[in-house]
């Protein structure tokens, strides 16, 4: 009985990525392409390098992986990465989406240097824009508190601020938390980046980062 190597094909499709089936042991012996894209269209609309992992699957099939799929949502881009589950003929059983950013909705976690970003995922088709929360680590083992600063403003220069579009609320924290301001409190991109360039630290010689994650 022949056996069947399974090839990975990340780069296969301009970056969208693919999978190949090759027998082994007979003679002349060839690879047949799972052509995943087309039971699967998302996979055509990034390049996620689908293959670049490829493991088996505790019910006889495999999960392939896209780890670099990315979705545009408005003027944001999240590369979230994606799997899809396959049986044992590679036909598609379902989409898997990643725990740090799921597809139904849910939270998006990053943690950044010295700050977190806590946003809602977008919902299928991107229907919603983000409502985000950074919390920031105003206790005394930040220093210099201008690289944080920066770092505030170089993070709100990516996001498109705007009624109806992105909100951000800051909370800092050191052994106590405060909220600097709240979603939608500075509606325009000038006034938020205003905001962080004047953004001064609280101070503290503890660092309660649960507690602050927990309030946000």
């Amino acid at each position: 009985c022949p056996s069947r190597l399974l090839v990975g094909a990340p780069w296969d499709g301009n970056g969208q990525g693919d999978i190949y089936k090759c027998d082994v042991g007979l003679q002349n012996s060839s690879c047949a392409k799972a052509n995943l894209g087309a039971a699967a269209p998302w996979l055509r609309s990034s390049a996620g390098h689908l293959g670049m992992t490829l493991v088996d699957s505790k019910d006889g099939g495999f999960v392939v992986c896209a780890p670099l799929w990315s979705q545009e949502c408005g003027t944001s881009v999240f590369s979230s990465g994606r799997c899809v589950q396959l049986n044992e003929e590679l036909q598609l059983m379902g989409t898997i989406a990643p725990t740090a950013q799921r597809e139904w909705g849910g939270m998006y976690w990053d943690v950044l240097g010295c700050a977190t970003l806590v946003s809602p995922c977008p919902l299928p088709g991107c229907s919603t824009y983000m409502d985000i929360i950074l919390v920031l680590d105003g206790s005394n083992s930040i220093y210099p508190w201008e690289e944080v600063q920066a770092f505030l403003g170089n993070i709100l220069g990516r996001f498109f601020i705007g009624p109806g579009q992105t909100q951000v609320g800051v909370l800092q924290y050191g052994e106590r938390l405060v909220q600097e301001w709240a979603l939608g409190q500075h509606p325009t991109a000038q006034g938020l980046l205003e905001a962080a360039r004047n953004l001064t630290r609280q101070e503290g010689r503890e660092t309660r980062t649960a507690m602050a994650i927990r309030q946000a």
